[in-house]
């Protein structure tokens, strides 16, 4: 009897470590599944960022030359 516990103990021992070994490639894989994604979010994000900078600059140019423009036509009167 003593034996057969011991194999039970063994076995049931044996499973936990491999819960623990199973949870911690878990880990490790959400883990570097979460940093991909931060980084596609972030690059995802630079390129918003990019495009919003050179629309801004575009309309900036747009405004100046209303400006110009006006300073043009108003001076002409």
């Amino acid at each position: 009897m003593s034996n057969s516990t011991s194999i039970s103990s063994s076995a049931s021992s044996s499973m936990d470590t491999g819960k623990r070994v199973n949870r911690s490639m878990l880990s490790k894989n959400q883990t570097c599944t979460l940093e991909k994604m931060k980084s596609l979010y972030q690059k995802e994000q630079q390129v918003k960022l990019l495009h919003l900078e050179a629309e801004i600059e575009t309309l900036l140019l747009e405004l100046l030359t209303i400006r110009e423009r006006n300073l043009i036509s108003q001076n002409e009167k």
